[in-house]
């Protein structure tokens, strides 16, 4: 299942990118769905069985999301 990573800012989103890139962690960057764009206009997206790995990582790097979504049906679920 896919989720949805938010930072807050671009410049927080590409050096996120930047640390994933780095560990060769699997990500897509990808624009932010319109209910998510209050947060930045780019989101990382991660499958669910290494967001728990992605999250220490970005943690471990001093970078916290925003916010964390799944899509369910038609919406995202904030995790």
């Amino acid at each position: 299942m896919k989720n949805l990573l938010a930072f807050g800012s671009t410049h927080i989103v590409l050096k996120a990118e930047s640390i994933l890139q780095d560990l060769d962690l699997a990500f897509r960057l990808n624009p932010a769905p319109s209910v998510l764009t209050s947060y930045c206009d780019l989101v990382i997206t991660v499958e669910g069985d290494i967001l728990a790995e992605v999250i220490t990582a970005l943690d471990n790097a001093g970078i916290t999301p925003k916010g964390v979504y799944r899509k369910e049906n038609k919406g995202y679920v904030k995790l």
